[in-house]
């Protein structure tokens, strides 16, 4: 039985969060999505109650990269978990997100892989054990 959790998207292409969203809802997940670092700041003022327990997150947003964001969510969501969506690859991004102990899934992906992903990441709080 899937864990129902409160997910947060940050995903800065809509197509792709609305896509990253659907394959969420299957598991009846509560979904927000918001496109940047600066959004979410404005989420976390707006609602400071907001408590997500799943951020899957892209590494290249438009105003932050990814590990820079989680680290930032950490202060406030210390037991947040987290997975890295994203189609940037290159030797210095993957040793970043491996620094944190997140797990990482690749854009494409096919939905069962992300909730998966997903399922993981919300057992051991997004860290790869």
């Amino acid at each position: 039985m899937p864990i129902v959790a409160r997910v947060l998207i940050v995903e800065d292409d809509a197509d792709v969060r609305d896509w990253v969203a659907h394959c969420m809802l299957g598991d009846g997940h509560e979904i927000r999505g918001v496109p940047d670092g600066a959004t979410l700041r404005r989420l976390r003022a707006d609602e400071p109650g907001y408590l997500p327990d799943l951020v899957l997150m892209d590494y290249a947003l438009p105003d932050v990269d990814g590990v820079a964001l989680l680290a930032e969510l950490e202060e406030v969501w210390p037991d947040v978990a987290a997975v890295f969506v994203t189609v940037q690859w290159t030797g210095e991004i993957i040793d970043r997100i491996a620094q944190t102990g997140r797990e990482r899934i690749a854009k494409p992906f096919q939905p069962d892989d992300l909730r998966a992903a997903a399922r993981r990441a919300l057992g051991t709080g997004g860290r790869q054990e």
